[in-house]
């Protein structure tokens, strides 16, 4: 995989762990990239559930192939007066992000899972306070780590 298309790789990774847990829930919610305006505006005018996320930095350090990242990965719910949910939601995803987990990176962009082309290690996790709107509350998790680019 060429330097030029790691970042994809990354992010079809993130968005496929995301997919995942969101599918896994009952009933299975929607994961929303926050950087995608129009399913964000959608989301946000709704009354539905979702786990969200955006990414905030990847960028070679010291150079390619080793490369350090930021990203948050969060809850929004509705309807939730004690904030059960969202707090459910939240550990799950703290499991699956939990600090010193290593994770494969693979490209998905493709109908079949790509080769495995780097690795992961999470190395920060912290919560974040709930922030909220006029019907809903959103919990994120931010997340770094540092990531090596294989072949």
């Amino acid at each position: 995989m060429s330097q030029e298309s790691f970042p994809v790789a990354v992010k079809s990774t993130l968005d496929k762990l995301g997919n995942d847990l969101a599918l896994a829930e009952t009933p299975p919610v929607e994961f929303i990239d926050l950087d995608n305006v129009v399913n964000t505006a959608t989301l946000l005018g709704s009354d539905d559930n979702a786990l969200v996320w955006s990414m905030s930095v990847l960028v070679p350090v010291p150079s390619d192939p080793l490369y350090a990242c930021s990203f948050s990965i969060g809850a929004r719910t509705v309807n939730d007066p004690a904030n059960y949910d969202i707090m459910l939601l939240v550990g799950k995803l703290s499991t699956v992000f939990e600090e010193g987990v290593i994770i494969d990176i693979h490209d998905y962009t493709g109908a079949v899972a790509g080769p495995r082309i780097g690795v992961l290690t999470m190395t920060k996790v912290t919560v974040l306070p709930q922030e909220y709107d006029k019907v809903s509350g959103i919990r994120m998790v931010s997340l770094e780590g540092r990531l090596q680019r294989l072949g």
